[in-house]
């Protein structure tokens, strides 16, 4: 297992740096390429929230080239059990541990005021 993945992190470091000139950042290269928009620091950080919320939400907005991406945070079956972690980050719970170490849990919203944000 640690071997496939360190096999797939080697793979996937190739493939980002494949076309990309060393002396050219990451987001300075992804950014008008998936974005189609001018590099700025706006647009970086764009880019760097459609890729965050995508790997926690999953596809939710545009760009989407057609690949289905399911986010860790989405609903999903494991092993015949449904899963869905979400609720623990959006305040549905009272699964926190409230302040000065109270003896009941309190419900947390620790997702910037419950949503992403489409662009």
């Amino acid at each position: 297992m640690l071997f496939e993945t360190l096999i797939t992190v080697a793979a996937l470091g190739v493939v980002v740096n494949a076309d990309r000139p060393k002396n050219v950042t990451i987001c300075d290269y992804y950014t008008p390429l998936l974005l189609g928009v001018e590099n700025s620091a706006t647009s970086q950080l764009k880019l760097v929230q459609t890729l965050t919320h995508t790997f926690i939400l999953g596809n939710y907005t545009t760009p989407n080239v057609g690949i289905a991406v399911a986010g860790v945070a989405t609903p999903a079956d494991y092993s015949g059990h449904e899963v869905n972690i979400l609720n623990y980050f959006i305040g549905a719970y009272y699964s926190t541990k409230g302040y000065n170490n109270a003896s009941t849990g309190i419900a947390k919203n620790f997702l910037d005021d419950g949503g992403a944000v489409a662009y």
